[in-house]
């Protein structure tokens, strides 16, 4: 049974996904290429150094289906529902963007909490039970 706390978490997940993906086109933006391994460092040493950003490896593949199962739901959201969910999602604070949009940032809690209940009740309906099934399994 989905809620809308499943949902939110879902939604999260594949927000972080989604900004630990490699980006393969910087390598050629660049210009400057190496065919030498990344270096791996400990994560010790990374703490003791100095203006070293301490980045998440890559998604997991069952990460990566989630993503692309997620995104497919904010389908079902008007555009306006679909911003401030993904917004939300992706860690910008209900503060901010009310700021950002004009508005109060209960009326933001609130769509995003209409948003949630609209994808949950898609999802727990009886023909997206078969599929949500198979997801939730994957673990959620």
């Amino acid at each position: 049974m989905w809620t809308g706390e499943l949902v939110a978490a879902r939604l999260e997940e594949a927000a972080d996904t989604l900004r630990r993906l490699p980006d393969t086109e910087t390598k050629y933006r660049l210009g400057l290429r190496s065919a030498w391994p990344d270096v791996v460092r400990e994560s010790v040493a990374v703490q003791a150094s100095t203006g070293v950003r301490v980045r998440l490896g890559p998604p997991s593949p069952g990460a990566i289906d989630r993503l692309e199962a997620t995104i497919g739901w904010l389908s079902l959201l008007t555009e306006a529902q679909r911003r401030i969910a993904w917004a939300l999602a992706s860690g910008i604070s209900a503060a901010r963007l009310a700021r950002m949009i004009g508005c109060h940032r209960n009326t933001i809690a609130n769509r995003q909490a209409a948003a949630l209940r609209i994808i949950a009740g898609h999802l727990n309906q009886p023909a997206a039970q078969g599929a949500g099934a198979c997801v939730q399994d994957m673990g959620v």
